[in-house]
């Protein structure tokens, strides 16, 4: 049983139990994992994500782990190194990544401003020009932001705030998981897209004729 004292301690070890237990594993050696998403498909109605962790022991599937979707379980995955079952998978799970990073200055500066402050970055940022973005775009619109570049101005910090996210996104890509630059801009290019697909609702409106 733990004292107050106890809670003063220092430790290195995840506050997680799951992530204590992966961590573990994968110490082990020929021990490997994989991260895969699984999105419902429920219509309009917001469904939860699952994570399925696959543990391979010297090549062969091992341990399946199967968790609801958790936006601080999938970062320490990723610190870890552990890469999705493929590119497609990866951009799926990097768009909920950009959504974790991505909903503080939502609630900031509310869902009308944010929009157009993202879409305004996108396409200074020329984001617009790959295939994969430019057609969800089609279909979004906002405002145009009211823009005042003063340092600590509302477009400023919001802007700020979503141009950290992306990059955020892509140093994970590079730096922790070992992409090369090339995949990497690639997985970035179709996470911004299924971002923006699940932000504006554009599937699901195609799907029921909206479009």
């Amino acid at each position: 049983m733990n004292t107050i004292t106890d809670f003063f301690r220092e430790t290195t070890e995840p506050t997680h139990p799951r992530l204590r237990e992966w961590k573990r594993r994968l110490g082990k050696h020929d021990t490997s994992a994989t991260l895969e998403v699984f999105r419902p498909d429920r219509g309009l109605s917001e469904t939860r994500p699952e994570m399925n962790v696959q543990f391979y022991d010297d090549g062969r599937p091992a341990q399946l782990d199967t968790v609801p979707w958790d936006d601080d379980l999938n970062e320490q995955l990723i610190k870890m190194g552990v890469r999705s079952v493929s590119p497609a998978k990866e951009s799926e799970r990097f768009s909920l990544g950009l959504r974790a990073a991505t909903k503080n200055p939502q609630r900031e500066f509310g869902d009308g401003y944010f929009n157009a402050v993202l879409l305004d970055l996108l396409r200074q940022a020329q984001l617009d020009k790959y295939t994969e973005i430019a057609e969800v775009m089609r279909h979004t619109h906002a405002n145009e932001p009211h823009k005042d570049d003063r340092p600590f101005s509302s477009y400023s910090i919001c802007r700020e705030l979503i141009n950290g996210a992306i990059r955020g996104r892509a140093k994970e890509l590079t730096d922790d998981l070992k992409y090369d630059q090339a995949q990497a801009e690639k997985i970035l290019i179709w996470a911004i897209a299924r971002y923006l697909d699940d932000r504006f609702s554009v599937s699901n409106r195609r799907r029921f004729g909206m479009l």
